[in-house]
């Protein structure tokens, strides 16, 4: 996550002790899960896009320093702009293989711009002297109408 907070997964066998907590999980998972979700559920019927919404979808995205350099800073920009910037999140999750990010584009609607190959992305264009990357600026926001 961006705020340094996260944890790290054991990747070895951990032997399984059933402590007293660890029996009261299992058994709400298997009996009281899905009725405290289905509550949850019908209380989130009203809920809107907000920042608060927004904040967790981001955070659940694992969201990097990249979407930054993309949108600015998110504090900033108004509710309206919202349903891009989670578009934007997951374009970013979806971006580290060519064919997964053509099938998000795809699956979000958006217009698909010509996906360079890998390959082309790193043969120098000029008889082998490589072009200095111009320093990235935030994406401007679309017109309203």
């Amino acid at each position: 996550m961006r705020d340094g907070s996260t944890r790290r997964r054991s990747t070895s066998p951990q032997e399984m002790t059933w402590t007293p907590e660890r029996v009261q999980v299992a058994n709400w998972r298997r009996h009281g899960r899905l009725d405290d979700l289905r509550a949850l559920a019908e209380g989130a019927g009203g809920l809107t896009l907000s920042r608060g919404l927004l904040h967790a979808l981001l955070e659940e995205l694992h969201i990097s320093d990249d979407f930054d350099v993309l949108v600015g800073r998110v504090a900033r920009l108004p509710a309206s702009q919202y349903p891009r910037l989670l578009a934007i999140a997951l374009l970013l999750r979806h971006s580290w293989c060519p064919q997964d990010l053509a099938r998000t584009v795809t699956r979000l609607g958006l217009s698909r711009p010509t996906l360079l190959t890998s390959e082309s992305r790193t043969t120098p264009r000029d008889s082998g002297h490589r072009r200095r990357a111009a320093p990235r600026t935030p994406l401007p926001e679309p017109r309203t109408r």
